[in-house]
């Protein structure tokens, strides 16, 4: 049955959060009632404790910077690995064996840098041809380094541990290292990734293919999709398998937690209870409840479904799409609701974008080191995220974004073209601000170049500003144009009514933007 009637309920900012969440940032934190609070992080990343680049100690850096919790899932083991041309399968034997050395440390390193404000949690990868990846994720130190030659027996010793051990790259071939359904065991997997830098699992037709690696495209038979409608329940998450040590990587996938603290405990909690949502790269807060349950839940047949959406975006939204057993079956368009008029006063969002350079082609490939104020005059920051994906690696830059006042934020970064992750040679900073129409942006360059401008906040209504810090193939900036609340966010009301045996039901909301980031709650089911 078609949905009956769709509601929209104007712009989330002047909404109560629809199951008295709230989100909070380390900016600044929007206070709410009730008892959760949304939090951001990375469960699946490399480093050079294994087979990729960097320190663990940079990664734990890199991750308190912008994150909230992070994984490390070290390369520890692939019992049925095949021979490769060359021997190249010593690479991975060499990164097994530095990563089971590391142990001691890693799980030392773990402990240390959790506080009250950022959790680490102790994992490793567990590699298999024929059952699929899984990464484990410990609640508690874990003394001992589990490696066996069967997925039933890492499952058996996850349940011991009260562990978690999550499928990725899920959409490959059997057999090739994509994920084997036959083994799904509810009870350690509450959720599976659904994005990464390999790709996007959703289906074999969603964006984001995977291209990257040597096991060939997506699987229909292993997609998200394909396994919901054979009656898996599992939550959604993305993270970034970035292996430059680089946790929350930009582009590579993050994921958004409900949860009522920042501890591990409250964090596997929310786990289990699978109130987690998976976005590619823009940071895009999103809450969906069904008749008050919250996304991860399973419900009791039912014929009237109340389904509340809340989407605050990090730039323009194109649609938000409700998806009942694998179907689009409603979708809202912010533009239809939204004249085109940026009306200062007004809360906006702003990106400022840097880097660029000389192209490929050119053979100039080089490190841009980036030294930046953005000062408001007449305004004030409200937040301020940045997008920094891994490259350029180097184990001693870090990118900072340093908020000095409520009117003023500083950059530290570094650009570069020579292997960007997605040949994208940018980075950003999107800033959440309070602006009128006398309000001025001031960005002031120290690096690469010294130089300041003056741009009239109202100039960004209509027009971004596009500016190049020297001659022909330099570097440059843009400060894009402005997104108000009607473009970035929005709630949303829809109803369904449906005959109770026409159940089960799988309910889930897909979030794009314009700017091509998408997000994915976790299912809600009904029956």
């Amino acid at each position: 049955m078609s949905m009956q009637r769709r509601e929209f309920l104007g712009t989330a900012m002047a909404a109560t959060l629809l199951t008295g969440m709230r989100t909070e940032s380390k900016f600044s934190a929007q206070e709410n009632s009730g008892a959760m609070k949304l939090y951001w992080g990375d469960l699946h990343n490399h480093n050079a404790v294994g087979y990729g680049k960097g320190s663990l100690e940079r990664s734990i850096d890199l991750a308190r910077e912008h994150l909230d919790f992070f994984a490390f899932t070290g390369h520890a083991s692939w019992h049925d690995i095949p021979n490769m041309p060359q021997n190249k399968q010593n690479r991975w034997f060499k990164g097994f064996d530095v990563h089971r050395k590391h142990w001691p440390k890693t799980r030392r390193l773990i402990e240390e840098s959790t506080t009250d404000d950022f959790v680490s949690i102790l994992g490793y990868e567990w590699h298999s041809s024929h059952f699929g990846d899984y990464c484990m994720l410990f609640p508690e130190d874990q003394p001992d380094l589990y490696l066996p030659d069967h997925a039933n027996k890492l499952l058996d010793f996850a349940e011991s541990k009260n562990a978690l051990a999550i499928p990725h790259h899920v959409g490959y071939k059997q057999g090739w290292r994509g994920a084997n359904f036959k083994y799904f065991r509810p009870s350690t997997t509450p959720f599976v990734e659904v994005f990464s830098e390999h790709g996007c699992s959703m289906s074999d037709r969603a964006p984001f293919p995977y291209i990257r690696h040597s096991m060939s495209g997506r699987d229909t038979e292993n997609t998200i999709l394909r396994q919901i409608a054979l009656g898996r329940r599992f939550g959604f998450v993305a993270s970034s398998d970035d292996h430059q040590g680089y946790p929350g990587a930009y582009g590579m996938g993050v994921l958004g937690v409900w949860s009522e603290d920042l501890t591990r405990p409250g964090l596997f909690e929310a786990f289990r209870a699978r109130r987690t949502f998976a976005a590619t790269g823009d940071r895009i807060a999103l809450e969906v409840a069904l008749n008050g349950h919250a996304m991860g839940s399973q419900l009791d047949a039912v014929a009237d479904r109340q389904i509340d959406v809340r989407v605050e975006g990090q730039d323009a939204i194109s649609r938000i799409e409700l998806v009942r057993n694998g179907r689009v079956i409603e979708r809202h368009f912010p533009d239809d609701h939204f004249d085109g008029q940026v009306k200062l006063p007004e809360r906006v969002k702003c990106r400022f974008q840097y880097g660029w350079g000389p192209w490929g082609a050119l053979d100039m490939a080089g490190v841009c080191d980036w030294d930046v104020s953005l000062h408001l005059e007449n305004g004030r920051f409200r937040q301020a995220q940045g997008c920094f994906q891994s490259t350029p690696f180097d184990e001693h830059r870090r990118d900072r974004l340093h908020v000095a006042s409520d009117h003023e934020l500083r950059l530290v970064s570094s650009t570069t073209r020579s292997k960007s992750f997605a040949e994208d040679p940018t980075k950003a900073v999107v800033c959440d601000i309070d602006g009128n129409r006398d309000t001025i942006v001031g960005v002031v360059l120290r690096k690469p170049v010294e130089k300041t401008f003056q741009i009239p906040l109202v100039d960004l209504v209509s027009d971004n500003r596009v500016e190049f810090i020297g001659e022909f193939t330099s570097e440059s900036f843009i400060v894009h144009r402005l997104v108000p609340p009607n473009e970035y966010a929005a709630t949303v009301r829809w109803l369904d009514r449906r005959k109770v045996e026409e159940g089960p039901d799988c309910y889930y909301v897909r979030v794009v933007q314009h700017n091509g980031q998408l997000a994915w709650s976790s299912p809600i089911w009904v029956g």
